[in-house]
């Protein structure tokens, strides 16, 4: 078994695919097995973002102005393309799970939805404030804290994004912002501000707002996450000295946490996102340190962007169209354009911020830190 771990089977990509097919089967309600649930899922990259982050910070890049352009060129392009690809499935086909022209005729009627909208689609930024708010009949936005959700008489805010599963994205904009001020932070400070996060996280339970909401959809109480990877990377010298076998054995505890998470008693309860961010968090250092070298690891791991991105559309194509066997065409339809995107879009771009960053980067890098560019 740990022959095959090793030999790439069970890698730091494969957890990441694992973590974005989770997603791909939350959004599928014609699949009766899930992994772990999407939304848990989400919050698991973002520990991973903040461990990457972190790492490439210590050892790639000095030059904050150049970190700061190569994220956004990792990012926008996958998401422009997801963007004309869904306008297409809208305005042409109808073909949109969450989305029609009929709701962007109604909230484009108000001009102040009309700009948010404009500039979020364009942006990125802010769009995980949209799930606070509902749409008026007259398009207005309206703030919203009992947490809506979409049905037949309810409009919410984030309905009118291109791509809605980029909310998420708009949390990683935030965290990469403050991300090289955080890494030069002792740890002792990374652990505070984590702390205060959890803190105020908490402090939703005294709140009227829904509290799914409030941990899910603000990146103040999300931010501890991504501190949690941060921290994972400060323990790689203790780390890199154990033996590789460790990490073998946390990819494969991990891989099995996220596709058999529901099997787990009690999987459903509110207290259990404290065991899998404790899971995830210490056991990616570990298979950081075992498969960081392995360039078939890092090839996988570079799907879970394009897959992450490219579910919702697919699999608004399938809703709409019914074709036989929903589950497997939804699946595989959504690996095949993940891998055209990933081919004809994500490599040319991520060749160019590869030589943009060895151009920069000073002689000693961090081991491992090509690795993170797929991130």
């Amino acid at each position: 078994m740990l022959s095959m771990v090793s030999g790439g089977l069970c890698t730091m990509g494969m957890i990441r695919v694992a973590l974005a097919m989770a997603v791909v089967l939350s959004h599928l309600p014609m699949a009766s097995f899930k992994f772990l649930s999407g939304g848990l899922a989400v919050q698991s990259f973002f520990i991973v973002s903040g461990f990457y982050m972190s790492l490439v910070l210590d050892g790639k890049y000095r030059d904050i102005g150049l970190f700061y352009s190569n994220r956004l060129l990792r990012l926008f392009p996958t998401y422009f393309v997801m963007c004309a690809l869904t306008a297409l499935a809208i305005w042409v086909f109808n073909a949109s799970p969450t989305a029609s022209p009929e709701l962007f005729a109604q909230m484009f009627q108000n001009p102040v939805t009309a700009a948010v909208l404009i500039f979020e689609n364009l942006t990125m930024l802010g769009q995980d404030l949209l799930f606070w708010f509902s749409v008026a009949p007259d398009g207005a936005l309206v703030l919203d804290t009992s947490g809506p959700l979409p049905d037949e008489t309810t409009i919410v805010g984030w309905q009118g994004l291109l791509v809605p599963q980029s909310w998420s994205l708009s949390m990683e904009l935030l965290f990469y912002a403050l991300a090289p001020f955080l890494a030069r932070l002792r740890w002792q400070w990374i652990a505070a501000l984590a702390l205060a996060s959890i803190g105020l996280r908490l402090a939703g339970h005294l709140t009227n707002i829904d509290y799914l909401l409030w941990q899910g959809r603000f990146f103040p109480t999300c931010l501890f996450m991504f501190l949690l990877g941060m921290l994972g990377h400060r323990a790689l010298p203790f780390v890199s000295g154990l033996p590789k076998a460790l990490g073998w054995l946390a990819a494969l505890a991990l891989l099995a946490f996220i596709v058999g998470y529901t099997f787990i008693p009690g999987a459903s309860e509110l207290g259990m996102r404290w065991v899998v961010y404790a899971v995830v968090a210490l056991t990616t250092p570990f298979i950081f340190n075992a498969f960081k070298d392995n360039k078939l690891d890092r090839w996988i791991g570079e799907l879970s962007y394009p897959i992450y991105m490219t579910q919702l559309f697919v699999i608004g194509a399938v809703l709409t169209f019914s074709p036989p066997m929903p589950i497997v065409l939804s699946i595989s339809g959504t690996l095949a354009l993940s891998l055209a995107i990933l081919l004809l879009v994500d490599h040319p771009i991520d060749r160019w911020r590869q030589r943009r960053a060895q151009t920069a980067r000073e002689p000693a890098s961090a081991p491992g830190a090509a690795s993170a560019a797929a991130l």
